[in-house]
């Protein structure tokens, strides 16, 4: 029974193993666009920043002219 364990764990050690081996070949591909995506992905992070301030700046200058913000 410790054998049938022991064979089963190795086998399952070796499927794994070529699994992975698999997906690193496929990652550098996938690094080559990941440069493209990140700069899309900052440059909308920083366009959401820029508006979230703009839009509390409103809101401050709101209160101060007026005593509360819409």
């Amino acid at each position: 029974m410790k054998r049938v364990l022991f064979i089963t764990a190795v086998a399952m050690t070796l499927l794994v193993s070529c699994k992975e081996t698999k997906k690193e070949e496929t990652s550098p591909a996938v690094q080559k666009n990941t440069p493209k995506d990140n700069n899309a992905e900052m440059i909308r992070i920083q366009d959401s920043i820029q508006l979230a301030r703009k839009k509390t700046m409103d809101s401050l200058e709101q209160v101060k002219s007026h005593g509360h913000a819409h």
